[in-house]
């Protein structure tokens, strides 16, 4: 019997505040599964997702823990629609093991916005919420602006990601 929070997010870019989820998150289960958005519920703006995938898996090298894992599924049930966390859930009951469970890992700002999340009922029914404080005030907003602003990211995600996004111009331009 596993027990699997998911962690969907767009990841625009892995933070050292996302690094920070996942540890909360595995002091509660089995395994975290990052899922990076295809097409964001809320409509944000965001890097290609293949990119966003390749810092995804860049982050969880430098994590180096086998309980975290790439999780590249929300391109695969998209539609014209944005992939919204039941549906997330829903195609992902389908993969695992009878006896696990799943648990749909958010941190205090979507907690108290839950209510807006599409099919928030039938969530709450079906999968428990694994509720993580913010600890790391990093967020991926923060890494975009610093690249704006042509400042160090050191220190707010993990050093592959920073080589990546060295070697790739995703956010020098101001949004």
């Amino acid at each position: 019997m596993a027990k699997i929070a998911v962690m969907g997010s767009a990841f625009n870019p892995p933070s050292l505040g996302h690094k920070d989820v996942i540890r909360q998150a595995l002091k509660q289960c089995d395994e975290v599964w990052l899922v990076p958005s295809f097409r964001h519920a809320w409509g944000k703006s965001m890097a290609p997702y293949e990119q966003r995938c390749q810092m995804v898996a860049a982050f969880i090298h430098d994590l180096n823990d086998p309980r975290i894992r790439l999780c590249a599924i929300e391109h695969e049930i998209a539609g014209e629609a944005p992939v919204y966390s039941y549906d997330l859930l829903f195609a992902l009951q389908q993969r695992i093991q009878p006896e696990d469970t799943l648990y749909l890992l958010i941190g205090p700002d979507n907690a108290a916005a839950f209510d807006r999340f599409h099919r928030a009922d039938e969530i709450k029914k079906q999968w428990p919420l694994m509720v993580v404080k913010e600890r790391v005030p990093v967020r991926s907003t923060t890494i975009r602006h610093a690249i704006q602003q042509h400042h160090s990211i050191q220190g707010m995600t993990t050093p592959s990601v920073v080589d990546f996004l060295s070697h790739t111009p995703l956010y020098s331009e101001v949004s």
